[in-house]
């Protein structure tokens, strides 16, 4: 058991970082409550589901391998599977169970001629999407792998048709438009060559709701952006390039370094931010403001001549550190601070709040209100209760500010929380959110359903056989696959 330094009684979050090597297919029958009748469908996750292969730790969290997991609701019955996508990276590493490919803080053992002139591989570790009659394993530093959603078996590498050109990468956040049913998505990418080398630009996707790349183009940018997410409204995508930014890319090529070792957050550099026509993908206007980083985005809407868009901002990159040794028992996984933006189109002056005081991650909304005025947020929270190595709450905040917020016991962690409606959906709140939990005292997981209206109702706790390694995002698909 991994304590926490000054409160030995408590375990850390450090034994949810442990493999799962095993792929599991059952029913769930250990049930503590109730599974709601009117909860139909299938909660799919995605995260490295190893962080180590033979005695080997991988040098960063981004790298371990992606593990998709699902839980079928039908009936009151809920049943579990998990599977890891089939990479090359994932193939060749379980057979010789050593590492044989770089990553995104991961080196191949053997020093530069092992590593020269080899680019990072794509673990398919980091989200997971259904549109257009695919589910796509999704990662930024490659394109998707797509996945047989009955039984999770991969598929093969996806370019929607050849949509994808070589070398065009496709982002682990694409969101999906709500009026359209369009999946507008990006990858950072080169447009070319100049004298200063090559020339950094963002590739822009549309794909259409029958699943076809109908879009493809490119935004010219000044400096290579460390760009993990955006944010999508009615009318426009919106793009927060921020002071977390890389270095000489030089020695990632050459091999002597990894992409990890040179990105640093530099607080001479301001947020800029990009705001596009979703017709077009032209740039409609462009705002600065101070320095700092948003990983995550959760809504974005269109009020007058305003753009409103929620994030979880960063004033630093100190994450970096833990990422790179997850395994050591003093690091701590924080997160941001929610903060809301108001950018004016007309005038082009923007203002920006803290919405609630606690740190939080990994915000999530009712899908169906993407894009349009919401009311109600969902963030994975760190509150201090002796025991926040990781992520121990969850937060329901109204548009206000005003949060409903639930603790875990000491020694339990959780995840990013997934709203799923209710058959009947007759409002914005009726559902469930849907939080994977580690108990670090047993080393096992459980699925926690909270009722959406009342964060406080755990209406039922669905206790897996084993744990399920910390994963990073999920969705919640209507239908039972």
């Amino acid at each position: 058991m991994n304590a926490i330094p000054g409160a030995n009684q408590y375990p850390s979050c450090h034994g949810g970082l442990e493999n799962l090597d095993q792929e599991f297919d059952y029913e769930i029958t250990e049930i503590e409550g109730a599974v709601p009748g009117d909860l139909r469908g299938t909660f799919f996750r995605n995260g490295p589901g190893r962080q180590r292969i033979g005695e080997t730790a991988y040098g960063h969290w981004f790298d371990g391998d992606g593990m998709i997991s699902a839980f079928t609701f039908d009936d009151g019955r809920v049943h579990f599977k998990n599977r890891y996508v089939r990479t090359e990276k994932y193939l060749a590493e379980t057979a010789a169970q050593a590492i044989c490919y770089r990553g995104f803080g991961t080196q191949i053992p053997g020093g530069l001629g092992k590593n020269f002139l080899k680019m990072p591989a794509n673990p398919a570790n980091t989200s997971i999407v259904h549109h257009g009659g695919h589910l796509l394993a999704l990662n930024e530093g490659g394109r998707p792998w797509a996945l047989n959603p009955e039984n999770l078996e991969t598929l093969g590498e996806f370019s929607y048709d050849g949509g994808l050109k070589p070398g065009q990468v496709f982002s682990a956040h694409g969101k999906i438009h709500q009026r359209t049913g369009d999946y507008i998505n990006f990858g950072a990418g080169v447009s070319g060559f100049g004298l200063k080398g090559p020339k950094p630009c963002l590739n822009l996707y549309r794909i259409n709701a029958a699943g076809r790349l109908v879009q493809n183009k490119q935004l010219p940018l000044s400096a290579f952006p460390f760009c993990h997410d955006f944010a999508l409204s009615d009318r426009y995508a919106i793009f927060f390039l921020g002071s977390i930014v890389f270095g000489n890319m030089l020695p990632v090529v050459l091999g002597t370094r990894t992409i990890s070792d040179q990105i640093n957050f530099d607080t001479s550099i301001g947020m800029r931010v990009l705001v596009l026509d979703l017709d077009d993908f032209s740039l409609v206007r462009t705002f600065e403001t101070a320095p700092g980083a948003i990983i995550h985005f959760g809504n974005a809407f269109e009020s007058g001549d305003e753009v409103v868009v929620d994030g979880m901002f960063q004033d630093n990159f100190e994450a970096n550190d833990t990422l790179k040794d997850v395994f050591n028992p003093e690091g701590r996984f924080g997160g941001g601070y929610y903060f809301r933006y108001h950018m004016n189109l007309n005038d082009g002056s923007l203002r920006a709040e803290k919405v609630v005081e606690t740190e939080s991650e990994f915000p999530t909304i009712n899908p169906s209100y993407a894009g349009s005025r919401h009311r109600y947020t969902y963030t994975a929270c760190s509150i201090d209760n002796g025991a926040d190595s990781f992520f121990n709450g969850i937060a329901k905040v109204d548009f206000d500010g005003h949060a409903e917020t639930i603790t875990l016991p000491p020694g339990y962690y959780g995840s990013e929380p997934v709203f799923a409606p209710s058959l009947t959906r007759e409002s914005e709140d009726d559902g469930y959110v849907l939080e994977v939990i580690y108990n670090g005292f047993d080393h096992l997981s459980e699925l926690q359903i909270h009722r959406a209206q009342s964060l406080n109702d755990c209406v039922c706790k669905l206790r897996l056989r084993h744990h399920l390694p910390h994963q990073f995002h999920g969705l919640f698909s209507p239908t039972v696959f």
